[in-house]
């Protein structure tokens, strides 16, 4: 089966994103395409936190030090880099929260799915990026965050409440 992901990665916090779009072939052979470039990877697991990547034929090997959406890579040649990798949900997520918002902001469904957990009420203050609420979307848990710092003015959504794309679930000021 063939598996396609596309991925926005950001290096060393630097302030140029790269897409990338990854399609696995089969068990382990990637066809990756970074910014328009093509390249043809094999990636096996070696050790713990140890991977051997073949990149178009050239040999590499990498400590991968995982947190979350970050991780640290050390080379086998000493080169260490920080980078991070989002999907496009947790892209747009980051964007919103970054984007300095000010005044009123409705939150709304990014995806069809269901509302599995509640984490606020309303009048409650909130931080920007605290989870409000679980939304369940292809057996995925996907935390929709506060935009911005303010309080919690409207919950239009109830516990196990399906939503489609564009429903309205809360509004922050």
């Amino acid at each position: 089966m063939i598996t396609k992901r596309n991925y926005f990665v950001t290096v060393d916090k630097g302030e140029q994103e790269h897409l990338v779009d990854l399609v696995e072939r089969r068990n382990g052979i990637f066809e990756i395409d970074i910014d328009g470039r093509k390249y043809t990877a094999d990636f096996s697991v070696a050790g713990d936190a140890v991977y051997s990547i073949i990149v178009d034929g050239r040999s590499y090997a990498m400590d991968i030090d995982e947190k979350g959406d970050n991780f640290t890579i050390l080379t086998d040649e000493g080169d260490t880099f920080e980078v991070e990798v989002l999907d496009e949900m947790k892209r747009l997520m980051k964007m919103r929260s970054t984007a300095g918002l000010e005044g009123r902001q409705v939150i709304e469904a990014q995806m069809p799915g269901y509302i599995w957990k509640i984490l606020v009420e309303e009048g409650q203050e909130v931080e920007a990026g605290q989870p409000l609420m679980i939304l369940v979307a292809m057996k995925m848990e996907n935390e929709i965050k506060a935009p911005k710092a303010g309080i919690v003015q409207n919950l239009f959504i109830t516990l196990d409440q399906t939503v489609a794309t564009g429903d309205k679930l809360a509004v922050v000021e």
